[in-house]
């Protein structure tokens, strides 16, 4: 039998243990990266089997835990935090030496992002993360995967998981002093010790401004699913949370 999963595209079902997607132009060059990761022996990504001759791709199933809602105590934990900024290191140094051999020629869903340093998810946020308890052990769907600065991956992960998040987000947690904590706590295991907090914040706001952006042109150009975002809220609060890392952080 197959379970429908549920996440941000329709037609995307799991049988046995693997998953079963729609693809676009994009999914060959995705699949290459997967099995590039694979051979490096990065295991925390699906492996790609091969796309039908309908267009529905087939990739393994990782096991455990996808947060589409409010986060569980476990995800909000230092060891989740740390074990997802280990895991982004891991996955960004693989990344980097991908992107080297990248020909210009590749499809991606958004656009390269200058300076072409890895390879960025461009989505890490808690949707995409398979966790075990207070463990981050996997990555899931690399549609929105192209070669960018590793910081651009990196703080749209600090926008979910610190959170850097207004007050009034239902998915915002803890005190203004632990956030700061948990930004440190974050950028020092993952190694980025010469970047400070005012240069790191920079990035977020760029990093929402153009999501904001992103989504007003998706919907404008017809997509369905923007247009629901937008109708249930979605911008409306990614922009009261932009006002709040200028008044608090900038």
């Amino acid at each position: 039998m197959n379970e429908f999963l549920e996440g941000g595209r329709t037609g995307i079902y799991k049988h046995d243990d693997f998953v079963f997607r729609p693809t676009e132009i994009w999914t060959e060059y995705i699949h290459l990266f997967l099995r590039y990761l694979h051979s490096q022996g990065f295991d925390k990504a699906p492996f790609p089997f091969g796309i039908d001759k309908v267009g529905i791709e087939k990739i393994s199933y990782l096991k455990g835990n996808v947060y589409n809602e409010l986060l569980p105590e476990d995800a909000k934990s230092d060891e989740a935090l740390i074990s997802l900024s280990i895991l982004m290191k891991q996955f960004h140094d693989i990344g980097e030496e991908y992107a080297k051999k990248l020909t210009g020629k590749e499809k991606w869903m958004l656009p390269p992002r200058s300076p072409n340093e890895t390879m960025c998810h461009g989505d890490l946020a808690p949707y995409n993360i398979v966790m075990e308890g207070k463990k981050v052990i996997g990555i899931i769907d690399f549609d929105t995967l192209h070669p960018g600065p590793r910081m651009w991956d990196i703080a749209y992960s600090l926008y979910r998981w610190i959170p850097l998040m207004s007050p009034d987000n239902p998915e915002n947690f803890g005190s203004e002093e632990d956030k700061h904590r948990r930004l440190s706590l974050f950028i020092n295991t993952y190694g980025l010790d010469s970047i400070d907090n005012q240069e790191i914040i920079q990035w977020v706001v760029q990093r929402l401004e153009y999501l904001v952006s992103f989504m007003e042109r998706e919907a404008t150009s017809g997509n369905i699913t923007f247009k629901k975002h937008i109708e249930n809220g979605h911008l409306e609060q990614y922009q009261r949370d932009l006002k709040y890392l200028e008044l608090f952080w900038g």
